[in-house]
């Protein structure tokens, strides 16, 4: 029994919106028109068609083109083609199997605000260790606390700029993953110029600890992917 079908042409390799047809085939023959005027009339024999994403490939009398219908399941079981994908087949087969639920569509992914709240939490880590070496300075008579004063202020701000990158990232504005990058580094050079110039006082392990904890979390936040669908 031969099928009619709404459907679409284009040639092979063009960007146009392609021309509407009406497709009518059977197990032998394949059928196109558009309007009034006959687009192709073809022995499935005597042409190659193979299954696409979406559509068909179609070879006939030297030309190739890509036909789109309004129901590809019907026109691939009706003219008999090869299935390129499992999941074509199945849609195939549940046509002639009435009692299988029919394949529900892909999804739309959800997006995750799990990397924006690890970012948010790595700067927060982040800014409680500049306020416990803050603390730790100010009570320390080392000679060399001095010095570290600059650190304290630089980690408190770079965290509060972090949790600030994972308020943006979490609203869908672009480059939040490399802004967040940025910083993140920024901070992991700040930290390796404060250990490599402190003489490790007990007193600042504390500080050490949760700015060392927010930049692990912020490190595995961004090389795990979760930020991907925020950029």
């Amino acid at each position: 029994m031969a099928v009619e079908l709404d459907g679409n042409v284009r040639m092979r390799g063009d960007t146009g919106p392609g021309v509407r047809v009406q497709v009518v085939a059977d197990a032998e023959r394949l059928r196109l028109v558009s309007g009034n005027e006959l687009v192709g009339d073809w022995q499935i024999s005597d042409i190659g068609i193979v299954v696409l994403h979406e559509g068909f490939n179609v070879k006939a009398e030297g030309e190739e083109f890509v036909l789109r219908t309004d129901d590809d399941v019907a026109l691939a079981d009706e003219i008999g083609v090869a299935a390129a994908s499992p999941r074509l087949a199945r849609r195939i087969a549940a046509r002639h199997n009435p009692e299988t639920p029919p394949e529900p569509e892909d999804p739309t992914p959800v997006k995750s605000n799990l990397g924006a709240i690890g970012l948010a939490v790595a700067g927060g880590l982040i800014v409680l260790g500049g306020s416990f070496l803050n603390l730790d300075i100010g009570v320390s008579a080392r000679s060399d606390a001095a010095s570290e004063n600059e650190f304290w202020i630089a980690f408190v701000i770079g965290g509060v700029l972090m949790i600030a990158a994972a308020f943006v990232m979490s609203i869908g504005t672009r480059f939040a993953r490399t802004a967040a990058t940025v910083l993140l580094l920024a901070m992991i050079i700040a930290f390796g110029f404060l250990v490599s110039g402190s003489s490790a006082d007990t007193s600042e392990l504390t500080a050490y600890g949760f700015i060392a904890g927010g930049l692990v979390v912020g490190v595995a936040v961004l090389f795990s992917g979760s930020l991907g669908q925020s950029d």
